[in-house]
């Protein structure tokens, strides 16, 4: 059924083309996303199939196309760069994640689509650190264009179809750039590499490139936007609908695709939470790994986005989760304590580095992890645990003479009558002080955090360990 689809998929795309009248101008391109195999992806849907140099089938994301990797791994498209007339040109690729700038050489812009000469060049996207040049049929650095290209997923192509200038294509929007054209060089046109005063390369993830004569960018934007959103479909397909909610929000936030892998291990994650009945108890909850940066990372699976203080992007890694080495940042999870009822109250987390509070208020609920060793569940008599290991912590109250505590996979409990909570903010990384600013500050690592009314520790513990190990599998 999904190899079915995904032909219909690619089927409905070629048929739009020829009705828009321009599937002629197509003389060399492949479809990257939507195979299980490298081979698959580049067999040509139309023109020469590309000359593969070091991309190996793991290199290849079925829902979102081919990785660069920045130093050595590119496509020869074997389409010469004066195949196609001087004012008569296009280039265009649908990027799924943005390359950076970390290609080899000093000259530091890797490269979408270039050819192995410089003059008269005609690279679709060469994004330097400050600054992001685009070139079709001409050198002249005018043509420089900086509408934030270092960061652009989807769609990125130019065409020529004058002598005077030529449209760039970028963030579904075209530029109209005022440069002549210049003879085109005889050389190979290469995606992920060009060769200009330095050979560089491209670390880029590509669903999609075309090179060809003149068409209409706008036209093969809306068509490759749907073919690419169909793949996308298929490899969700039986997906959870919050699931879906989930990573698209994470994705926007991110500026770019989230992996399949990763993509199954959130649905799985959030499919399990569900089937245990735990989904709805979890009221306020962030994965704190998976996502690409650290603005998705604080997309909320649930509940209200917290509200970070001092972190920066180096403190986020998509396995590891969140942490300052300094132990100055936390973040206000935007919960307070007595948000929920006294006796039916649950906080858990996943750390990956030893630190005192993962979560807590102050003088009512404390959930320590990764070496610290109190808990505190809506009483103010600290719970003392061996916590030397990293992994899942918890504690939950569903009743007023007892709580329950889990660590290192052991779930202990606590007879403690409960007190009423307090109107003082939780905390990730530190506690609150009596008036409820934050205090004690941790460099414990997080890679999951979890606010709500009481749950099953254990199941919980399950499905969170489980989805970590996943996402450490996936990257």
């Amino acid at each position: 059924m999904t190899a079915v689809a995904r032909i219909t998929a690619i089927d409905r795309f070629i048929t739009g083309r020829r009705e828009d009248g321009i599937y002629v101008d197509l003389n060399a391109c492949c479809v990257l996303a939507g195979w299980d195999r490298l081979a698959g992806a580049l067999t040509p849907l139309k023109g020469a199939a590309p000359t593969n140099a070091n991309f190996l089938n793991a290199d290849l994301d079925r829902g979102i196309g081919l990785k660069g990797n920045g130093s050595s791994k590119y496509l020869d498209s074997n389409r010469n760069n004066n195949a196609d007339g001087q004012d008569d040109a296009h280039r265009a690729v649908w990027v799924s994640n943005a390359a950076t700038s970390t290609a080899s050489g000093p000259a530091t812009y890797p490269v979408y689509v270039g050819t192995g000469a410089f003059n008269g060049s005609d690279n679709v996207g060469r994004l330097q650190s400050n600054s992001n040049n685009f070139f079709h049929r001409s050198r002249s650095l005018t043509q420089t264009f900086t509408p934030g290209a270092a960061s652009v997923t989807g769609l990125l192509g130019t065409n020529r179809d004058s002598s005077s200038g030529y449209t760039l294509r970028i963030s579904g929007v075209d530029n109209a750039i005022s440069v002549a054209s210049q003879t085109p060089l005889s050389s190979s046109l290469n995606v992920y590499k060009a060769t200009a005063d330095n050979i560089t390369y491209s670390n880029a993830t590509i669903a999609f490139y075309s090179i060809g004569s003149a068409t209409d960018l706008a036209l093969l934007d809306a068509r490759v936007s749907t073919l690419m959103a169909d793949l996308r479909a298929i490899e969700e397909a039986g997906f959870d609908r919050d699931a879906i909610a989930y990573i698209r929000a994470v994705e926007e936030a991110d500026g770019a695709y989230l992996e399949t892998s990763v993509k199954t291990a959130i649905n799985n994650l959030v499919s399990g939470l569900k089937s245990d009945g735990l989904w709805e108890s979890m009221a306020s909850t962030c994965l704190l790994c998976g996502p690409r940066t650290l603005a998705g990372a604080l997309v909320p699976l649930r509940g209200d986005a917290p509200t970070p203080y001092g972190f920066v992007s180096g403190d986020y890694s998509r396995t590891d989760g969140l942490r300052d080495p300094g132990g100055t940042s936390y973040l206000n999870t935007n919960v307070r304590d007595d948000d929920y009822p006294q006796d039916d109250f649950h906080m858990a987390g996943y750390s990956t580095a030893s630190g005192t509070y993962m979560l807590s208020s102050f003088d009512s609920s404390a959930l320590s992890g990764g070496g610290g060793n109190a808990f505190l569940c809506r009483t103010s008599t600290p719970f003392y645990r061996s916590t030397n290991t990293v992994g899942f912590d918890g504690l939950t109250r569903s009743e007023s003479s007892r709580y329950f505590v889990r660590t290192q996979s052991t779930t202990v409990e606590r007879a403690d009558v409960s007190a009423e909570p307090v109107d003082i903010p939780i905390y990730a990384f530190c506690r609150s002080d009596a008036a409820g600013n934050p205090a004690a500050i941790t460099a414990i690592g997080i890679a999951f955090y979890s606010i709500g009314t009481s749950l099953d520790l254990a199941a919980l513990d399950s499905h969170i360990s489980s989805y970590v190990t996943a996402i450490g599998a996936a990257l």
